[in-house]
Parts: structure tokens; sequence; C-alpha cells
């Protein structure tokens, strides 16, 4: 009880004397820590404030209904159906909307959510809790509704583009620029403050002319009466929908974009993490030459009878304060980084969710910054456990007698089952994960994968230090001595080498990765778009998908000149299977002429494919569902569409990555009769073989140009653009690598300086015989580059392992995604260089240092 009763300052009087004159020495470890400790506490604030930001879309559009009618992600329905859920017991209000996308046609193409309601009902309005201080969007209503062209905007928006009542405004629809006019101002309230007021209010019928089709609605937002059970009511209504028709509560919706944006979380935690146990290697490597260098002293502690535990108490207190600064500079630094991170990583996530991104904010919450600091005292305290217990066990004879040497024994045989148990773990969980496990298992197996390539970083050091020894020997003295001394302190050249692998194969791993889905994409789009030019919308609707245009834009290719056939394509997001699912449309005459040529298929297909396909019969499923569902060629899939059940056969299977779960492909004339749609997102265009396909090209910009921003590229630049969106995608996590790069940067700084520092007296002797400045400098780099290589041979098996492991097993449970795996091997070149001059760029500074020491200063160390 005594002890619990001493102030601080006595409590750690021991760990701050012997901390005093090493603080400089120990301000890389603190900088690691801080940048492990800023990497999660950013990450987990991001990540929290891009759901919030989500779920807030959810809420706010929502309004006070308790329920919402949909038709998958957007599919149209009769609006008629309102009238039927209204008769429901139980329901106050059945609001039938429309929601859509548009975009200022002033060439910034900014975007504005469409709200199509019923503006002349003010129980409807009510709902989304939309107010107008001066009534001026409902002063005249009969007005309103006889101008077809009347929108209402929010005053954000038009003080950021200062517009008033009305002024007009031309917005960018489905089927064409149109000029609307303003006629109401709504307060930043409600729906109002949905994407920062980037909203645009429509009368229903307005909206359906411009975004769906007169008399359909993609949209029932249900107020429940206050006195009715929310479920109950639920389950009534859903008794009355057709088949193809949802009920859920906004709750759901918030849920289901849990479900969709938690892989890729898990994924941007995962790399953070890696940070950390970048940072954890450096302190340990660090913590532990300390201790060795103060051996000695430890052993006069042990010998005027100090136990060892309270030895090893005092030493774990260091810890604790390297901890406490690493956390003071962290936190605040993750604070900042999130702020610069948050965009990123909220365009990430909504490219790999094919959602808007959201217009969010970075809140500090005290449960993140609670996280990153206890991970940061835990992994100091770790990174000292060992090294500390060591330095406080060991004989004290022997300590006294070894002052300045360190054991050269790879170890026992404790260690070596500690290497084959984390070998044989990792093999164990990569297996489970292949056989069809929880994703929980890729990332047990991920760091089983590290924790092992840590362990046989000694082992590796063990193999080549003779062979090193013997090939630099033979060329200079400098590459001698660098040799020698990374050999005579294996245990800190072995870390360093851990340090650099993990660090660099964290890269390597994501490379891989990304090149897999950056390359798996472009071949996937060239495999199942074929033509001479693809035309779509120049801007993007959801995620990376291009604003959908009205298939009228198909009859106005054909008039251009130059044009031969035109095909269109239309995708929307659905559910099957208890799951989202693509739907993907082509117009019957893509496959059934052959002028487009066939798809190559996966394995077997039915003889008759391409006329089942034409003729509605059939449809095609991606290889991401064939593997998700089980699903063969030869078997039948029911849907539930807006217009009932759906019944085709499975033709074949392709390669597509329209989505994570699957796709399947059918005629556009079919989708068209169920699902009421009448959009498309590309049109395919074959020209005429006389006809050049660049003039053609520039003739469909000019004469349609003007009505509809389009973008017009050849089918391979259309592939890259697709590359590019995974770039997009991927730019979040190249972010946090480049920060883990830093994190290895002041590890191999760290280790290197020690080295000079500790040799002092080595150096100096080596000065006072006669060796010049730049030798010893040379000695220092060339000790830089041989880690640099050790560190990138280790990073090599490790980044190639979980390369292969995540794009062949855990994409596909952990994302869905079925990837090709492909092998970046001139991009990992490049890694490789860089990954050495990394080393000889931290070396630096040391190998200065070391060049101007003075013999007799270093002399004098001690």
């Amino acid at each position: 009880m005594r002890s619990l009763l001493v102030s601080p300052r006595t409590f750690l009087l021991i760990p701050r004397c012997f901390l005093r004159a090493n603080y400089h020495r120990l301000i890389l470890t603190v900088s690691a820590l801080a940048a492990g400790v800023a990497l999660v506490c950013a990450i987990d604030l991001v990540n929290r404030s891009v759901i919030e930001a989500f779920e807030e879309i959810v809420d706010t559009m929502a309004g006070r209904a308790a329920l919402q009618v949909s038709a998958g992600n957007g599919g149209l329905f009769p609006e008629e159906t309102a009238d039927t859920v209204n008769a429901v017991p139980g329901v106050e209000l059945a609001v039938s909307a429309v929601g859509a996308t548009a975009f200022v046609a002033d060439g910034s193409g900014e975007l504005l959510t469409v709200h199509g309601v019923d503006v002349t009902n003010d129980a409807a309005v009510r709902v989304y809790q939309a107010r107008d201080p001066d009534r001026a969007g409902v002063k005249d209503p009969l007005a309103f509704l006889n101008q077809p062209d009347s929108v209402i905007l929010t005053y954000e928006f038009a003080k950021r583009r200062r517009l008033r009542i009305g002024d007009p405004i031309e917005l960018e629809t489905p089927t064409g620029r149109h000029q609307f006019t303003i006629r109401g101002l709504l307060e930043p309230q409600g729906i109002a403050r949905i994407h920062g007021g980037s909203l645009v209010v429509m009368d229903l019928f307005a909206a359906e002319a411009a975004f769906t089709q007169p008399g359909l609605i993609n949209r029932i937002d249900v107020v429940v009466r206050r006195d009715a059970d929310v479920t109950t009511v639920a389950e009534r209504v859903g008794a009355v929908l057709p088949s193809g028709l949802r009920i859920a509560p906004p709750a759901q919706r918030k849920a289901d974009l849990h479900k969709v944006m938690q892989s890729m979380q898990v994924v941007l935690r995962a790399v953070g993490l890696l940070g950390l146990a970048a940072a954890f290697l450096i302190a340990f490597n660090r913590l532990a030459t300390v201790f060795d260098e103060r051996a000695w002293q430890l052993g006069i502690m042990r010998a005027t009878g100090v136990r060892a535990w309270s030895v090893w108490w005092e030493l774990l207190k260091e810890s604790l304060i390297l901890g406490a600064l690493g956390v003071a500079v962290g936190i605040p630094l993750g604070i900042g980084l999130g702020r610069l991170l948050l965009p990123i990583i909220a365009t990430t996530t909504a490219l790999s969710s094919k959602l808007t991104v959201p217009d969010a904010t970075l809140v500090v919450r005290p449960s993140s910054l609670v996280v990153a600091a206890a991970l940061g005292f835990a992994t100091a305290v770790l990174a000292a456990a060992r090294p500390a217990w060591r330095a406080a066990r060991v004989n004290i004879a022997e300590t006294i007698r070894g002052r300045g040497t360190e054991d050269v024994r790879i170890g026992g045989t404790t260690m070596w089952v500690v290497r084959s148990l984390a070998l044989l773990s990792a093999i164990g969980m990569m297996t489970m994960q292949a056989a069809g496990g929880s994703p929980a298992w890729s990332l047990a197996a991920t760091g089983a994968v590290l924790v092992t390539a840590a362990l046989a970083a000694r082992p590796l050091l063990h193999v080549v230090d003779i062979p090193m020894l013997h090939s630099v020997s033979q060329r200079n003295a400098s590459g001698l001595f660098a040799v020698t001394g990374l050999a005579r302190k294996p245990h800190r050249t072995a870390l360093t080498i851990a340090t650099l692998g993990v660090g660099f194969g964290t890269v390597i791993w994501i490379w891989i990765v990304a090149q897999s889905f950056e390359q798996s994409v472009i071949d996937a789009s060239i495999g199942s778009l074929r033509g001479d030019i693809a035309v779509s919308s120049a801007r993007v609707n959801d995620g990376f998908v291009e604003a959908p245009l009205d298939e009228a834009i198909l009859s106005s290719l054909r008039h251009v000149a130059g044009v031969h056939t035109v095909i269109g394509e239309q995708m929307i997001d659905w559910h099957y299977a208890g799951g989202p699912v693509a739907i993907s449309s082509f117009d019957p005459e893509y496959l059934s002429t052959g002028e487009f040529g066939r798809w190559t298929l996966i394995g077997e297909s039915l003889p008759d494919v391409w006329e089942g396909f034409a003729d509605g019969t059939m449809a095609i499923i991606s290889s991401s569902l064939a593997f998700h569902l089980g699903t063969r060629v030869g078997e039948n899939l029911t849907l539930d569409t807006p217009s009932g059940p759906l019944t085709v056969r499975v033709g074949g299977v392709l390669m597509t990555l329209i989505s994570p779960r699957g796709a399947i492909i059918m005629s556009r004339a079919l989708f068209k009769r169920y699902w009421h749609d009448t959009h498309v997102v590309h049109s395919l265009i074959r020209v005429d073989k006389s006809a050049d396909v660049a003039s053609v090209r520039a003739s469909i910009a000019r004469d349609l140009g003007t009505q509809h921003p389009l973008k017009i590229l050849s089918l391979p630049e259309l592939g890259q653009w697709f590359g590019e969106q995974v770039q997009r995608a991927f730019s979040g996590i190249y972010a946090l690598a480049i920060l883990i790069l830093l994190v290895v940067l002041f590890g191999a700084a760290d280790t290197l300086g020690a080295g000079v520092l500790e040799r002092q007296r080595e150096l100096a002797q080596l000065r006072a015989t006669g060796v010049r400045a730049r030798h010893v400098r040379r000695m220092v780099l060339i000790e830089a580059g041989l880690l640099g290589v050790l560190g990138l041979a280790l990073a090599m098996a490790i980044g190639l392992t979980l390369g292969v492991f995540w794009v062949r097993e855990t994409f596909p449970y952990m994302l869905g995604w079925v990837l090709d795996l492909h092998i970046p091997y001139g991009h990992l070149a490049l890694i490789s260089i860089l990954s050495v001059m990394t080393c000889i760029v931290a070396a630096w500074l040391p190998a200065a240092r070391a060049a101007r020491l003075e013999p007799a200063t270093g002399l004098r160390y001690e």
C-alpha cells in the first residue's frame, strides 16, 4: 500500500535519472511511436466520421419517415403503390418520392441531390422537416405547378452561387441540359442540410418527367401512427407489396451501409495497425539496445541486493515515459492527420461502396483518443517487457564481465519452438481462410505471417553474414568493417531487418493488391465491353458509375455520320438471394449478331447461350456470383422485380467486376420490360468500315456535346478510365503506406544512429590510425545498404505471401471481389530501389556524424 502512495516524481525518479542522459538518443523512437499512434488515431477518427456522414444522409433523407419502400437501389415502380400503402392500418402517411442526381451545367459539374415530392401537400413536405420561413417556395402552389421548370434550392447553395428567387439555373439531367427557375429557398434544416445544402426540390410530376418516367417513382416514405408498432406496420405493408419491392426502416439502410463499408474500413485499420507494428519493432530494438548498454550498471544494482523483479519494473517505467511522450505527440498529430485524410478516405469508401462522396466533418471523439492512447502505451510497454526482463535476469558476473558485448547465439530450443509455432499458426490460419472461413481468419493470418517473418530475421542474418563478410572483404575495407559491425550486434541488426521487412513488405503487399485490382478491372471491362467507341455521361453518379442518360441518346447517336451500330447498356444495384448484386443489361443485338464479337466465357456454357440471351430466356452471371452463391450453368435464377418474379436460366459465366457479390447480365429488352428503366450508362458504337474513328468521335462531340456533357472514349481508354477509378479508391491506402515508410525511415535512422554513438571509441581509433572521414562515412552507408537489402529480401517474402493470399483468398470473402493475380514486376523493382534508397537516406546523418567525429573526443567516450 505504501508504494501506491508515492508521488509521481518519486515513482519515476530512477527511470528519469536513466533517461535524462539519453533523451536525445530516443527522439526517433518516440517519433516512431508517435507516428504509429497518429496512424491508429487518424484512421479511427476518419472511419467513424465517414460512417456518421453516410448515416446522416440516410436520416436526413428519411425525415420523420419510420419506414421506406424501395425497389433495390433506385428501381422504378408505379406511383399508385403509395395508395396501397396508405390504406394499410397504422400508416399515417405514405409519401411518393423521386430521388435522383443532377449536375450544375456551368462547367463545374457540381452534384445536386434531387428530391421530387408533391410540394403542394404540406403534410408530405413536413415529413422532411424542410422549412421556408417566408413561404416563398409555395406561396402560389398553382403557379408552381403550372410552371414545370420550377425548383426550390437551399439558402446555403444559393448564397454560394449568388442566386436569388426568380433567377434561372441550368441543370444536367438524363434527358440533357434544361433550364429551371428558382421559385423558393429553404433554410439549412431537415433535408436541406444534405451534402452541405446541395439539394434541389422539384414537384413530383416534374421530377418524374426529368429523371424517371411519368407515373413511376423510386421511393415511398412511410410515416407510422404514434400509437402503432413500427414492426407490425412493416409486416402489414410488406404483405401488400409486389414481390420486387422491399420495406425497411432507415436503421436497416444504415445497417446495410455498415456491412458494405465494413470491409474497406477493416483493411484501413489493418494498414494502420501495421504501422503501429513497425513502431513496436523500432521501440523494441531501441530499448533492447539501451538496456544492453546499461546491463553492467544493472548488474551492479543486482550485486547490491536489488531484486530482479524491481530492476525489471524500473526499466518498464522508462517505457511508460516513452509511451506517454509518444501518445502526447501522436494524438494531436493524429487529429491533424485525420483532417488531411478525411476527404481521401471518404472518396475511397464512396468509390468502393458505389456511393456519392459525403460532405464529412471530422469529429474528435474521446473513445478514438482513448483507443489510440491505450495502443500507444501498450506498444511501448510490450516493446520493453522482454528486453527489460532479459536485462534484469542476466547473470551478474557475466553481465559485468561482458560489458559492451552481445550474445551472438540465434536462440535456443525455446526460440526455435516459438518460430515453428508461429509458422504453423500462419499456415493453419491461411488454410482456414482458404477453406471458406471468416474474414477474421485473414486478419489473424496476416498478423501471424508478420510475426513469423520478424522471428525469421535472426536466422536469416545468421545464414548470410559469413557470405556477406567473404564477399565484401574482397572489395574494400569499409565493407569489411560494415559487415563486422552488423554481425557484432545481431539482436539489433535482426530487429532492424524485421522492421524494414514489415514496413517494405506492407508496401509491396498493398501494391500487389492494388495492381491486381486495377488490372482485373481493366481486363474485365475490355472483356465485356466491345466496340470502337464508348459514349457515356461525363458525370459520375454513385462511386465510379457514370450518371445515366435517357435511351434517346441511342437514336441521336445512330444519326451521326459514320456510326454503323449503337448498343445501349444499363446497370443498377439490386438484391438477390439475401444480398446485393448488380443487374447489367445489353441490347439483344450486342451478342446475337456477332458484330461486336462474343464474350469469352469461363468454363462450360449452354450451346444456345447467345440466342437465349437475345430472346430473354437466359442470363449470364459473373464469376463472383458463381463463387459466392455456388450457382452453376444450367440452373434457374428467380429474381423479384418491380413487375413480379422473373425466372431466367444461367447460360454461362463471365469475368466482370461490376459488383463485389456478383452480377447478373441479361437482355436490355427484358430488363426494360420488368424494371421500367429506359436509361443507359454506356452507348457502344461500331463505326462504318470506311469511317475514321477519330472523325466520328469529333462528330459526336459536335452534334451532341451541347445537349449532354459526354465522355467519348475508345474501349481501351475506357478500360484505363476504370483503372484510374481503382487508383482513386486506393489513394487513401497509398497515403497510409507512405506514412508507414516514414515510420520505417525513423527506425533505420535510429538503428544506424545508435550504432554510430555506441562505437565512438572504435570509430575514433580508426580515425586515429589514419582512416579518412570519407571512408568512415562510406562504412556507415554500406551498413545501411546491407540492412536495406536484407530487409528487402524479408519484405519480398512478406509482400508476395500476403499479396497472393489476399488476392486469391481474402478479397473474395472480405470484399467480395474475385480477382486475377497480377504481380507488378516493374513496380516491385522500383519499390526495391526506393526501399534501399530509403535506408541510405536514413543513414546520411549518422554517416555524416561518424565522419565528423574528432578522434580525441571519441577516445574519451564512455
